[in-house]
């Protein structure tokens, strides 16, 4: 019991370092505000996750009665019923977040306070997830940090999408982290194992490169914290986020 109750504490570090880290590089006051805003709103992201999740699952269950079952199911319920409620939530609580401030955003702004919201929403599901999980799983999704990672890519497409005026990349901000998150928890399901003991690979893979993103976040943001590209406002007075 001990040792489940120090992995556990172990696994919340890396997002409590990481949020106190990001909070610091804008040396501004306000955005330091802005941020701990942006962590609490990934707290309060499990409110519309678990209604929209809800509402899927009943879709869901409406499919299973026509008939669906085996891996189509699974594959249902880990990418839609989970994943996309989660993504699309976390997207929406960022933009609520933004909403509430007349601010001219930078780049940088979108991909801090969307990596923030990740993390706030993946320090609440640990504590769902601690329940029946053994220290290994702890500190697996503790050190990977997945939703800081998905959150980073979502960022960084959304100000791409800000910056440019394309809306292909606000699609993308939706999408990669989707395709990904809904892959990993696919990879980890009873029917996804069932087709045989090989399949573990896509689960390990994807954990892999969710550590692998949470490397290149943490370059990004050594290499252009003070990147005029990045730190430069998206948006003109009338033209608030």
């Amino acid at each position: 019991m001990v040792l489940l109750v120090v992995a556990f504490i172990a696994s919340l570090l890396p997002s409590i370092g990481l949020f106190l880290w990001l909070r610091s590089i804008e040396g501004d006051e306000e955005f330091k505000g802005i941020c701990s805003k942006g962590l609490i709103q990934g707290f309060l992201t499990i409110f519309p996750v678990v209604a929209c999740s809800m509402a899927f699952a009943l879709t869901e269950l409406g499919l299973s009665l026509l008939g669906m079952s085996g891996m189509p199911k699974a594959a249902y319920h880990r990418f839609i019923v989970l994943a996309l409620s989660e993504e699309l939530c976390k997207c929406f609580m960022f933009h609520r977040l933004l909403q509430k401030y007349e601010r001219n955003w930078s780049w940088l702004d979108y991909i801090i306070l969307m990596v923030l919201v990740g993390l706030g929403f993946g320090l609440i599901e640990d504590f769902f997830y601690a329940v029946g999980a053994d220290a290994i799983t702890m500190l697996v999704r503790g050190v990977t940090a997945m939703h800081g990672g998905y959150g980073f890519i979502m960022g960084f497409f959304l100000g791409m999408g800000k910056k440019t005026g394309d809306k292909k990349w606000s699609v993308l901000s939706v999408v990669v982290p989707w395709l990904l998150h809904g892959a990993y928890d696919f990879g980890l399901s009873d029917e996804f194992f069932a087709l045989g003991e090989n399949t573990a690979f896509l689960s390990v893979s994807l954990a892999i490169f969710a550590l692998v993103t949470l490397v290149v976040l943490v370059v990004f943001f050594l290499r252009h914290k003070n990147d005029e590209r990045f730190r430069a406002p998206m948006a003109t007075e009338t033209d608030i986020a």
